[in-house]
């Protein structure tokens, strides 16, 4: 991934992206990756179709898709007079790096407490996929050490 998304914010008590992501910005980015992703979408189709759901204000929708792209999750190219914006990241792009940070962070944070936890995932499958995560933590950790 190019550039490093902010998830400066996880709230384990929220379904789904929302753990990482506001209400609204969920809503948008799940209305995004909805649409083709080489079409570009502007912020008039995203307020048409969440202004059915909410009433709500074009220019909140506006500033959250730009906070979105400060975010980089969206690019923004200018289009005439129009701000076109683009995913940088599939939905599973997405879901996978954030849970790849927080898994990190964890690792860091607690190594030997998520190992031990590692052990207590009943699904085997699930498991062995914690343990390669794990695995490849511990391995970019050191190569990150060694230079």
């Amino acid at each position: 991934m190019d550039a490093e998304i902010d998830l400066s914010m996880f709230r384990p008590d929220r379904p789904g992206i929302r753990k990482v992501l506001g209400d609204l910005e969920a809503e948008i980015m799940e209305l995004i990756w909805a649409r083709p992703p080489h079409e570009g979408t502007i912020v008039r189709d995203i307020f048409e179709a969440l202004y059915e759901r909410r009433r709500i204000a074009y220019t909140t929708v506006m500033s959250t898709m730009t906070r979105l792209a400060k975010k980089k999750l969206l690019r923004v190219e200018k289009r005439d007079q129009a701000y076109v914006y683009y995913p940088n990241y599939t939905r599973q792009e997405f879901i996978s790096h954030f849970v790849g940070r927080i898994l990190e962070d964890l690792f860091v944070s607690f190594s030997g407490e998520m190992l031990a936890g590692i052990h207590t995932i009943q699904d085997p499958q699930a498991a062995q996929q914690a343990r390669q995560l794990y695995e490849e933590i511990a391995r970019r950790r050191r190569q990150e050490e060694t230079e």
